[in-house]
């Protein structure tokens, strides 16, 4: 059997090519080699208006990234004038992704947009502008921590980190309000949600991007090898048992 298969979400966007402006799927390739160095098979998927219905068949993990803002109107919302970056084809592509892998029981890393679009389809909200004197968008290297995000005692995340809190970078001008059903905030920075688990699903979610200091932070790749680990165990799960004949 070969190393866990995981499915990275992508942004789709308009790039100019040889043909002119065509839809493209754009990924930074931080995401897959956080995987490949966690001892996964990253596959990174377009997202296409027209879904398969069979969209994670074969893969054994879901990784959904960061990237532009998820429609307020999802939640009830209209959009205020900072929201940017909307694309109703990946929300739902990414909808139906979270869907999918939460009935085949896979394990979930979410990271960012990741997170805050499971809150959504949970039925919570995001506060569409987290005031900027808060200082969650950093202005230095992405792989240097910005501020450390405390941790909940017990939760699984503090399992995966091997401490009470964890260094990290900051790149959103979005947050978690209210708290979608079955979720469970296990790590803030002050007032601002900065990671949720969940309790009917194997799922981890982060408001930073571990993809860009796993190469330097222990804990920030030790949310991949989870990731990779937890893909393993569910591949196993699914093989067919084998008779045993004397």
């Amino acid at each position: 059997m070969g190393s866990p298969l995981i499915a990275i979400s992508a942004a789709r966007q308009t790039v100019d090519t040889a043909f002119g402006p065509m839809p493209s799927t754009v990924q930074n390739v931080a995401y897959a080699n956080g995987v490949l160095a966690a001892g996964g098979r990253p596959a990174i998927l377009p997202s296409t208006a027209d879904i398969p219905e069979d969209l994670l068949e074969g893969f054994d993990g879901l990784l959904l990234t960061g990237g532009g803002d998820i429609d307020p109107r999802l939640y009830g919302e209209d959009p205020i004038e900072t929201v940017y970056d909307v694309c109703e084809i990946r929300d739902d592509f990414e909808i139906e992704l979270y869907n999918q892998a939460l009935l085949r029981g896979m394990p979930i890393l979410a990271t960012c947009r990741g997170m805050q679009l499971i809150n959504v389809i949970r039925g919570g909200n995001l506060i569409q502008e987290v005031s900027p004197n808060r200082g969650h968008w950093q202005d230095g290297p992405s792989h240097e921590p910005w501020h450390s995000v405390q941790l909940e005692p017990g939760s699984e995340l503090a399992r995966i980190a091997n401490q009470a809190s964890i260094p990290v970078n900051s790149y959103h001008h979005q947050g978690l309000g209210r708290i979608g059903k079955g979720l469970r905030v296990v790590g803030r920075e002050g007032d601002v949600v900065e990671a949720i688990e969940a309790d009917d699903a194997n799922l981890i979610g982060v408001q930073w991007h571990p993809e860009h200091m796993f190469e330097i932070h222990a804990a920030q790749k030790a949310l991949f090898v989870d990731l990779v680990e937890k893909a393993n165990a569910h591949a196993q799960s699914q093989q067919p048992r084998q008779e045993q004949f004397l």
